[in-house]
């Protein structure tokens, strides 16, 4: 379950968010997940119940934005997303890919109040 080593290191940030802001308690985070990631959103929001009961962040709503896989071929350029993991150009059937997007973990926002 690497969702919640995910949350642990999130929360880190959420911590020092919190401080450099003066924030008391913190009520929503949204994340931006690259389906590359491979995170399952109940794991992920287990584990962020988990690591922050008792703290700011305690009750806090966790928004996962997903985005697509979306590779690029490197024989004829066309770019496509992929919606299972077959990894094959739709328009040339080559099969040397380059990542574009899918592999995003990003911090969108975080809410609070001071």
């Amino acid at each position: 379950m690497h969702e919640f080593s995910i949350v642990s290191s999130l929360y880190d940030i959420i911590e020092e968010v919190a401080r450099e802001n003066s924030l008391v308690k913190v009520y929503r985070v949204s994340l931006i997940v690259g389906k590359m990631r491979q995170v399952v959103p109940v794991a992920m929001e287990m584990a962020f119940e988990a690591i922050t009961k008792g703290t700011i962040a305690e009750g806090a709503e966790l928004q996962l934005e997903f985005v697509p896989i979306k590779m690029q071929c490197r024989s004829c350029g066309h770019q496509f997303t992929v919606d299972e993991h077959v990894y094959i150009c739709p328009k040339c059937e080559a099969v040397e890919l380059d990542l574009v997007e899918g592999q995003e973990l990003l911090i969108k926002q975080i809410e609070g109040e001071n």
